[in-house]
């Protein structure tokens, strides 16, 4: 074999090695899209809960008679608290 073919000979064999290191690259990486799109949708279902109980809180605080409005008030903030914790740094 000449010094050219052995050279492209393993050429071609590091190029195959290498393309298999992509391929469980590429693999890796469709692993944790499916893993942060998971976590991403837990994270927007649990905030989305507590959306519906600040606004169910909210609905009753504006229902509330006189007597009762301080106690819902207080139960509508912490619903909303909740919230915007569940929402992040962002929110």
């Amino acid at each position: 074999m000449s010094p050219r073919d052995s050279y492209e000979a393993k050429a071609q064999s590091e190029f195959a090695e290498v393309q298999s290191q992509l391929s469980a690259l590429a693999a890796r990486a469709q692993e944790a899209v499916a893993a942060g799109r998971a976590e991403g949708e837990r994270l927007l279902r649990a905030a989305q809960s507590k959306h519906d109980e600040a606004l169910h809180r909210f609905e009753l605080l504006k229902r509330a008679g006189e007597d009762s409005w301080d106690s819902v008030k207080t139960t509508f903030e912490t619903a909303w608290t909740e919230l915007r914790h569940a929402l992040g740094p962002q929110g």
